[in-house]
């Protein structure tokens, strides 16, 4: 296999080495080896990325451009994006640790959100008419609030960081991306694909490091508006920053979803949507199983229809085209992640696994059910193929449970009546609600993707996002007024 390739910052128009390495490595999660020490851009960099940003925005032409101009500008460069999609793919599945298989399905929107972005454009999201006083028209302009940065995450980062900075050009908004230290690569090939198609140079930019460089671009006065998909710990961080820049900041955050299996659902549907839940990103996703909420008086029926569901997933390589689930992305998160199973049965649970381990030695987790525990006790996200299982006794003790946790980013609910699990669903308290499917499709393309809780602050979507990186200007001729 050939080496990964060294990931280099692009800055002002100029590709650079980044300058620096954290103390710590990329790894082949398939493997567990240490392939790369995580790059970090110096401090001469940034400072360089950030007066870059800036002027671009002052002076620069893109805020200037009109929406169809702009518009034109982003449909080529989804054009120029999409030959590099396999690439990116490859990459992102060899170090996340997502499977080709997952990594290739999401890859369509590195290119979709530019195309997508294009269209919002052109139906005028970004410019509205009133009537004035006297006959005469009034103007709302939604304008790019300026140099905009987009952190990215490493369980999926170039389809999201292309969300991100597709919408924030559509806004008019310069760009700095910062993708995620353990895995930046398909990012990098996002960004060269962009650099391809004849921006200004300043207009996209991309740095690399960690916390210690991601907190000093938030800071910075120059970054007018940030986009953050992350942990809700980093999150809040964040948010305390931008809130001393009085800046707007767009967090998607933890999830810890609930599934709800209602009293009369079909066993191996259930079993399904926990496999598909589990086992989507290897379970570090957002939108995860966190709670599994099961009928008492069919709790052993469905759970043995769940472990002979997970007994008969195919856990292997993540370039294994073959493979249903990879390894966990790193090794520290695996630790992490078997440090929380651990503390969970010594504190009374049991933990079940049904999913047999590769012989690969690399950070390889079984998707794990933990029951016997207090719900009070459960009400954090795990980020990993873990959740916990809870036995109710009426729908009002499902609903408690379902809501019972700070978050509230996704949540399911499976029956097979779709009438009586469509009214449980309405009154479950989450941003998105699916009924009788659990994959990571939006229920509509054009639909918000709200959170709710400490599960993110802002709404997301295809238009949405688009307007996050804007403000509003309103012009108009008044003339004079007549008083009576």
């Amino acid at each position: 296999m050939n080496p990964l390739p060294d990931p280099v910052d692009l800055i002002d128009g100029e590709w650079v080495t980044p300058g620096d390495t954290l103390d710590a490595w990329v790894e082949d999660p398939n493997t567990g080896e240490q392939v790369q020490k995580q790059a970090a851009t110096s401090s001469e960099g940034i400072e360089r990325a950030l007066a870059a940003a800036a002027r671009v925005d002052a002076h620069g032409e893109w805020g200037r451009m009109t929406p169809e101009a702009r518009a034109d500008m982003l449909e080529a460069a989804a054009g120029a994006l999409a030959p590099l999609t396999g690439e990116a793919a490859e990459l992102e599945a060899r170090t996340s640790g997502a499977t080709i298989g997952m990594t290739g399905m999401l890859s369509v929107i590195i290119p979709g959100a530019f195309a997508l972005a294009a269209e919002m454009l052109r139906s005028g999201l970004t410019y509205r008419e009133y009537e004035g006083p006297n006959d005469n028209t009034v103007e709302v302009h939604r304008k790019g609030w300026g140099p905009a940065l987009q952190l990215v995450p490493w369980n999926a980062p170039a389809p999201m960081a292309a969300h991100k900075v597709a919408s924030a050009l559509a806004a008019g908004c310069p760009v700095i991306i910062k993708p995620p230290e353990r895995a930046p690569h398909g990012t990098g090939v996002l960004t060269k694909g962009l650099d391809e198609v004849g921006f200004e140079p300043g207009l996209v930019q991309l740095v690399h490091g960690g916390p210690r460089q991601g907190g000093v671009l938030v800071k910075d006065p120059r970054v007018r508006a940030v986009s953050f998909t992350g942990g809700v710990g980093g999150g809040r961080d964040i948010a305390t920053a931008c809130a001393v820049g009085l800046k707007p900041v767009q967090l998607e955050l933890g999830g810890h979803s609930p599934l709800v299996l209602m009293p009369d659902v079909d066993a191996e549907a259930a079993a399904g949507a926990v496999v598909a839940l589990m086992t989507t990103l290897n379970g570090q996703w957002c939108r995860a199983l966190g709670r599994l909420i099961l009928p008492a008086e069919r709790s052993e029926e469905l759970m043995g229809a769940i472990a002979a569901a997970l007994g008969s997933v195919n856990l292997g390589s993540s370039i294994d085209p073959s493979s249903m689930m990879g390894p966990i992305v790193h090794s520290d998160h695996l630790g992490m992640l078997q440090g929380t199973i651990d503390r969970f049965v010594a504190a009374g649970g049991e933990a079940h696994s049904w999913t047999s381990l590769p012989d690969l030695g690399g950070n390889f987790l079984a998707p794990t059910l933990l029951t016997g525990l207090d719900p009070d006790t459960t009400g954090d996200e795990v980020f990993g193929p873990v959740a916990f299982v809870h036995e109710y006794r009426d729908l009002d003790e499902a609903l408690t449970l379902a809501n019972g946790t700070e978050y509230g980013l996704e949540a399911y609910v499976f029956g097979t009546d779709e009438e009586a699990a469509m009214a449980f669903a309405r009154n479950v308290r989450a941003g998105g609600v699916k009924v009788n499917g659990a994959s990571p499709i939006s229920l509509n393309l054009m639909a918000p993707r709200p959170a709710w809780g400490v599960s993110g602050l802002h709404i997301e979507g295809t238009a949405e996002t688009i307007e996050f990186f804007c403000g509003t200007s309103v012009v108009g001729v008044e003339g004079p007024l007549e008083f009576a």
